[in-house]
């Protein structure tokens, strides 16, 4: 998943228009919807958005379905939560994430929520964005301690941190990142590296500045992330250019392909020396889909 665009719970005009623009995870955000009169009208359209693009049929390619909840510690996260989760969302960005505390309970939670919607236990996966607060980002580490099986990757938002540090800018003036974003940014892709999870690099705040968004993408890729956020149209089809496989990896990928072709029945192949499973090969094909 390269791209990841970011959408408004509350804007049925960017629900409807989202799923043919070509990212390859949407995320639906529910932070900046109040919890006034509408909000449980907002939440049924949402729930029945996820519900409609289950299977996919009609568009022009698949993409994954995800749903960015309020912080934990603020209120009504829960109540979206439950009535958005009967549209059984691939998975949960939680922004502002304290530390692995936080997912196990956001965990336990969804353990009943599943169960209530029919899902499969462990279905739901979360992503958290961690390191936006300064005590959040001195305990990264902390999530190398017997991660959750719902663990899907890590995200970070450069902007947020800026803010709760009272920073006035996230980039010195040759481009390069600020001490404390590049601290939390590289920990990022430890931290995914580590547990052979998604990285998913902070957007570009400014969608009109293609070059800018250009170049972030290209470096976030050269860098290790997995995926780019995005908070834009515009800016899906720079981030997917970047993240393209190289002729090496579609190489390696139709290689992986080819050894289980030959043999149909094995549970791993050995390439190059390492030993593929499954998982492997699903990611294969994924690549060279791609391509």
């Amino acid at each position: 998943m390269r791209s990841w665009l970011t959408i408004k719970g509350n804007s049925a005009a960017q629900l409807a228009k989202a799923p043919q623009i070509g990212a390859d995870a949407l995320v639906v955000d529910m932070r900046a919807v109040p919890n006034d009169e509408n909000a449980a009208q907002v939440r049924a359209d949402v729930a029945e958005w996820f519900g409609s693009f289950r299977e996919q049929l009609s568009t022009p390619k698949r993409f994954k379905r995800w749903l960015k909840i309020k912080p934990i510690d603020e209120p009504h996260w829960g109540d979206d939560l439950m009535a958005i989760m009967a549209g059984a969302p691939d998975g949960l960005i939680v922004p502002k994430c304290t530390g692995p505390e936080q997912i196990r309970m956001l965990a336990s939670e969804l353990y009943e929520i599943e169960q209530r919607h029919g899902l499969a236990q462990n279905a739901t996966k979360i992503i958290p964005q961690i390191g936006e607060t300064p005590g959040s980002a001195l305990t990264l580490r902390d999530y190398t301690d017997d991660p959750h099986p719902r663990l899907a990757g890590f995200a970070w938002n450069a902007q947020g941190l800026a803010r709760n540090i009272d920073a006035h800018r996230t980039h010195i003036e040759d481009g390069g990142w600020c001490d404390t974003m590049r601290l939390v940014r590289g920990t990022t892709i430890l931290l995914a590296k580590t547990l052979g999870l998604l990285a998913i690099e902070t957007a570009v705040p400014d969608p009109r500045d293609v070059q800018t968004g250009a170049v972030a993408a290209r470096r976030a890729r050269q860098d290790g992330f997995t995926g780019m956020a995005a908070i834009h149209p515009r800016q899906v089809g720079l981030i997917n250019e970047a993240f393209k496989p190289t002729p090496r990896e579609c190489a390696d990928a139709q290689a992986i392909v080819d050894l289980f072709a030959s043999s149909p029945t094995a549970a791993v192949v050995n390439h190059k020396g390492t030993m593929i499973d499954r998982t492997g090969l699903e990611q294969a094909q994924q690549m060279l889909e791609l391509a």
